[in-house]
């Protein structure tokens, strides 16, 4: 492959909740050649990549910008509206037409981060249950070694009085040993 070959290439991104002092703006990074000594008459494609970083107010405040893009982007990516709601937005406040198939995405688009998110609250929830369950299991398994011990000296005879109870069948001497120690 040859290198005057190679196609320019725009990398864009939307950082969708930047911080105040960023949110607003549009970035352009660019390589460029800079001779610092001497010069020569070499010409080489340097403006070959380019990144534009779109950052838009986490807090959705677009009070200030001149940007219609900016507002745009703000409004699309406002977790606040559902997708008919953007729909609508979007053909009043900007003038787009768009086509059923385009309304479709956005709704659809909006319908897959509230999933996404909701999934994400409920993975949390079933993993703050998973814990409290099982901090609960400890505290059980800590009552009744403290409690057996009460009138079992021995060990052994106390860690085969625990597995009789089914919920603590599979503990294993280390936890029971853990409690009967104290």
């Amino acid at each position: 492959m040859k290198y005057g070959n190679i196609k320019k290439v725009y990398s864009i991104w939307l950082c969708t909740e930047a911080a105040q002092i960023r949110a607003n703006s549009i970035e352009k990074y660019e390589i460029s050649r800079d001779f610092l000594v001497g010069s020569n008459s070499d010409n080489p494609r340097y403006d070959i990549l380019t990144a534009i970083i779109i950052n838009i107010s986490g807090k959705h405040d677009t009070a200030g910008t001149g940007s219609e893009l900016i507002k745009m982007l703000t409004d699309l990516f406002d977790e606040r509206l559902d997708g008919v709601e953007k729909v609508n937005k979007l053909k009043s406040s900007y003038g787009l037409k768009l086509t059923k198939d385009v309304e479709s995405e956005v709704c659809d688009m909006c319908s897959y981060a509230d999933a996404m998110e909701n999934k994400g609250v409920e993975i949390g929830v079933e993993k703050g249950i998973g814990i409290g369950v099982e901090k609960e299991r400890e505290n059980g398994l800590e009552a009744i070694v403290l409690g057996l011990k009460e009138f079992i000296s021995d060990f052994d005879t106390l860690y085969n009085a625990v597995i009789k109870y089914k919920s603590y069948s599979k503990v294993t001497k280390d936890q029971v040993m853990k409690y009967f120690k104290d």
